[in-house]
């Protein structure tokens, strides 16, 4: 696992906003996020955490990268702002227990004592696109209300698929809002 920083701004005690990969399905025919790196993934946003030391996360709640950072940062009891794109028992069923791994007993738990938001979105792309600019302008409008500065952290696996890529939209809109990136890498 990699992290690595595309700028260099110090996104210390900023308000982390972040999006990134789901664990693979069992038949993923292309590895982006295979559960045996889940591991390795932690240990590299934990140390990402103690680097940084940010005031708040900002990120939705799939399986895999957002879960990883919003545990990591619950344990670290960093104040934690969930944005679904629809209602949480819904989003558990699509977006959590449908990989491997035992996603839904670490969203139950980070669930309780966050934040939550529900914007309710249109269901597919245009709906998850649209959520990462709300995290983006949840991110902003946090880091105004507490006096400090946005910082972006993407967990993927340093490629985008396509033009269908949300994570990739994601860092893309990131970058147009100039804001510190960091990267940590899936593979």
């Amino acid at each position: 696992m990699s992290t690595s920083q595309t700028t260099s701004l110090d996104p210390s005690q900023a308000v982390v906003v972040s999006a990134g990969r789901r664990v693979d399905a069992d038949d993923a025919a292309t590895p982006r996020f295979p559960v045996q790196n889940v591991p390795a993934v932690r240990a590299a946003v934990e140390q990402y955490l103690r680097q940084q030391r940010p005031v708040a996360i900002v990120a939705s709640a799939a399986c895999g990268a957002d879960l990883i950072l919003l545990h990591a940062a619950q344990n670290d009891q960093i104040p934690r702002y969930i944005l679904l794109p629809s209602p949480p028992e819904e989003f558990r069923k699509s977006s959590v227990t449908d990989r491997p791994g035992d996603w839904g007993t670490i969203y139950d738990d980070v669930l309780r004592d966050s934040s939550v938001e529900v914007h309710e979105v249109p269901s597919g792309q245009e709906g998850y696109l649209e959520v990462n600019n709300r995290l983006l302008d949840k991110a902003q409008a946090l880091a105004d209300e507490l006096g400090t500065s946005v910082a972006a952290l993407v967990i993927w696996n340093l490629e985008s698929r396509g033009d269908d890529d949300v994570t990739a939209h994601f860092l893309r809109e990131a970058g147009q809002r100039n804001l510190p990136l960091s990267e940590i890498s899936t593979l």
